[in-house]
């Protein structure tokens, strides 16, 4: 196995850095399993920096510095797989341009606390032991340890469910089927497993044991690759009482805001969204805030809207919704518009975007000084009452996710009223074209498979995209990309997924599972 002059040189290699040297290594560690993510998906590099953040650790000379060591990975992994946020900040003219990579940073300083603690807790576990003869153990608690702190990013503190270590298998959809199982975490969990199997054989003096795992992994690569093909040989399915048509009008985030051009913006939808009688169009549907009018205020706009579309045809859109008594209050909202021009429908952002939407108040003094309270102009944003499902004539139950909200494994569907489909209506215009608006739509893509329900995609200026409840994209927009994307509604799953039944229960057993084997292991 990988044993021998080779694991001595390694060793020895890493005996002779100071500490200062080991936390530059797993910095750039760090930032290079940021490009395992979308749109790179740079998958080998997981089997490179994660057994080398475990041999590092255990060089560690204190607790402290064992938590630096995975802190810093975190921030190199942090900072650069969000640096696409500091884009928003550059559509802004309140801020200068290195306002953004500070708040990348500052946001990265506390998301690599949950690496650190994970390190700093491992060290404990194994000081003083031999890492050669625990190797498979320093593992199985790794990746458990681990995979709870993701869990815990994903659901504290609001939560920021980001580049989980699951999203690097977007690259296949074959491999992302498991989703429909154990979710995104369930996902991440097995990666890491996988990921660490150069540290085992690395590590282990036992052949036997470097067998079982080689063979385990075989295994392991085997059966989800098996069981997304099974999931796959379906084909995509589509309902014929619903045809859907999805503008992206690709309006610049600058001129989206802009007062004086609110009313050519609102025009150009209109004229994007006509469409000829013969084609069958049941609905239009228009992104987040598409337009900043007041629609459930403003019926001239909604006769206009219902002029162009026809009486056969309703509009879904974003818009910002405002009351002004007894005190002002706004909200990020969807509407559903009928061919007569009335409200049906509104839907109020429940999951709002900390310092995007809303700053929390217990930081909002704290930022202030500092001139960084809200990312974005206008207003802060009330919350909506909960995740909902809408129901209308003419169209199967609906799930409205707006934006942010689809990013939340498990939480994306009213459990007790159950849509068919989901409509995630986003604007990505704040973040640029580099990684943000790609790592979103993979987020979206594994929601489809985790739910076994269909999505429709709407973003402003991309990527827009239908579909299927497997994930596969049926139809898109690409990004920047001015457009329509004509469509039949997929159907959704026969019967819920695994997942949309037991949600979050599944990945804990599994790690249940791992702690058992690991204790074990242990004890033989």
């Amino acid at each position: 196995m990988i044993q021998g002059k080779t694991t001595d040189i390694i060793l020895g290699w890493l005996a002779r850095r100071t500490g200062l040297q080991n936390m530059g290594l797993l910095l750039l560690a760090g930032v290079l399993t940021a490009f395992s993510f979308a749109p790179f998906y740079l998958f080998p590099v997981l089997a490179l920096c994660y057994p080398l953040l475990l041999l590092v650790l255990f060089r560690s000379r204190n607790f402290l510095e064992a938590i630096s060591f995975g802190w810093w990975f975190g921030f190199g992994q942090f900072f650069t797989g969000l640096i696409w946020l500091a884009t928003a900040f550059d559509v802004d003219d309140r801020y200068s341009g290195w306002t953004g990579y500070l708040a990348v940073a500052g946001l990265s300083v506390l998301l690599a606390l949950f690496s650190g603690v994970v390190t700093g807790i491992l060290w404990k576990m194994y000081r003083g032991k031999d890492p050669r003869n625990h190797s498979l153990s320093i593992v199985l608690s790794f990746v458990i340890l681990w995979s709870l702190g993701e869990w815990a990013r994903g659901n504290l503190f609001t939560g920021f469910p980001w580049n989980l270590a699951g999203y690097t298998w977007g690259f296949s959809d074959v491999m992302l089927q498991t989703t429909a199982i154990w979710g995104i975490y369930g996902l991440g969990l097995l990666t890491l497993l996988l990921a660490l199997v150069p540290y085992i054989l690395l590590q282990t003096a036992q052949r036997n044991t470097a067998f079982g795992v080689i063979a385990s992994a075989v295994l392991v690569l085997g059966g989800m690759m098996a069981y997304g093909l099974v999931q796959l040989s379906e084909p995509t399915e589509f309902r014929d009482d619903v045809k859907l048509k999805v503008v992206q009008a690709n309006i610049n985030q600058k001129d989206k805001w802009d007062p004086k051009k609110k009313a050519d913006n609102f025009i150009k939808h209109l004229r994007m969204s006509k469409s000829r009688p013969q084609e069958g169009i049941t609905h239009v549907i228009w992104p987040e805030t598409a337009v900043i009018y007041f629609l459930d205020t403003e019926p001239s706009r909604r006769f206009l809207i219902a002029d162009v579309l026809g009486k056969n045809t309703q509009l879904m859109t974003g818009f910002p919704r405002v009351k002004r008594q007894p005190e002002f209050q706004a909200w990020n909202s969807f509407v559903m518009i009928d061919g007569q021009g009335a409200v049906r429908n509104i839907y109020d952002k429940y999951h709002l975007v900390p310092f995007g939407e809303y700053t929390p108040d217990i930081l909002s003094n704290s930022l202030s000084f500092l001139g960084l309270g809200m990312m974005v102009e206008g207003f802060s944003y009330s919350r909506g009452d909960r995740i909902k499902t809408l129901h209308q004539d003419g169209m199967p139950p609906v799930g409205i996710l707006i934006c942010y909200e689809i990013i939340f494994s498990g939480q994306v569907v009213d459990q007790k009223d159950r849509p068919e489909w989901l409509l995630n209506i986003t604007n990505d215009a704040w973040y640029g074209t580099f990684s943000g608006p790609y790592q979103h739509l993979i987020q979206t893509r594994v929601r489809a498979i985790e739910e076994g329900l269909p999505i429709v995609r709407s973003a402003g200026t991309g990527v827009s995209a239908v579909i299927d409840a497997f994930g596969r994209v049926v139809k898109s927009l690409s990004l920047n990309k001015q457009g329509v994307i004509v469509s039949p509604l997929p159907v959704m799953r026969d019967g819920a997924t695994i997942y949309s039944k037991n949600s979050s229960w599944i990945f804990f057993g599994l790690m249940l599972l791992l702690a058992g084997f690991n204790i074990l292991f242990q004890r033989h």
